[in-house]
């Protein structure tokens, strides 16, 4: 399998079929015991514990699950992860900027305990974009929010992803969710059955060419 930067691509089956799996070999979570998994030109099952965990910091992560720290603020969460990075920006400046774009600029300075499930998420999704990854992975993002949660968060991690050309790789057992991505891999007990790739047609394309960089594979 060979995913090209920009693309926006639906892991989809049952439970059990392999998606989470293959979204923690992505992002060096988990080991391959046969094969080789290459990201951004980087062959992960080579990377030490350190370096993997330095190579982590170079993705977002979205899952249904991800923890905010309940101690800190909506703003202070997003700024957090940043502070151990060496970034080229301001973190909170950057901060308040991904919460607007998510449209929590006016919750920045509420406690995680005040936000409903779909703000907890957005939060979580600036948290997982704010530093602008050129892979972005989304494990059941929406699963458990409310089907006006869900659509709004969807909505936002695919447009946004899609305006900074970042690649994004979304697991999900619902069609509906994959129908959102122009490629959908489905899985079958760890094997991958069908592989499809919608008509985007040639505006798509043009815009795709314009936020790809780098011709290599990302994944």
């Amino acid at each position: 399998m060979s995913i090209t930067p920009g693309q926006a691509v639906a892991f989809a089956g049952p439970s059990g079929s392999g998606k989470s799996t293959l979204l923690r070999l992505a992002s060096a979570q988990d080991r391959p015991d046969t094969g080789s998994v290459v990201v951004d030109g980087v062959r992960l099952e080579a990377l030490s514990s350190r370096q993997a965990t330095r190579f982590r910091r170079r993705i977002g992560v979205v899952s249904h699950d991800s923890r905010l720290m309940s101690a800190l603020t909506a703003v202070e969460n997003i700024m957090f992860p940043l502070l151990y990075q060496k970034v080229s920006f301001d973190p909170y400046e950057r901060a308040l900027h991904v919460l607007d774009a998510v449209g929590l600029a006016e919750r920045a300075a509420a406690e995680v305990s005040d936000l409903s499930d779909g703000e907890r998420q957005r939060v979580v999704l600036a948290r997982a974009l704010a530093n602008r990854p050129r892979l972005v992975i989304a494990d059941e993002p929406a699963a458990g929010l409310d089907h006006r949660a869900a659509t709004e968060v969807l909505d936002l991690l695919k447009r946004m992803t899609g305006t900074y050309g970042m690649t994004l790789l979304l697991s999900t057992t619902d069609d509906a969710v994959a129908a959102r991505c122009p490629r959908v891999v489905r899985l079958r007990e760890g094997v991958v059955v069908d592989d499809t790739t919608a008509d985007t047609g040639p505006a798509a394309r043009d815009a795709a060419r314009h936020w790809i960089k780098r011709s290599a594979p990302v994944f």
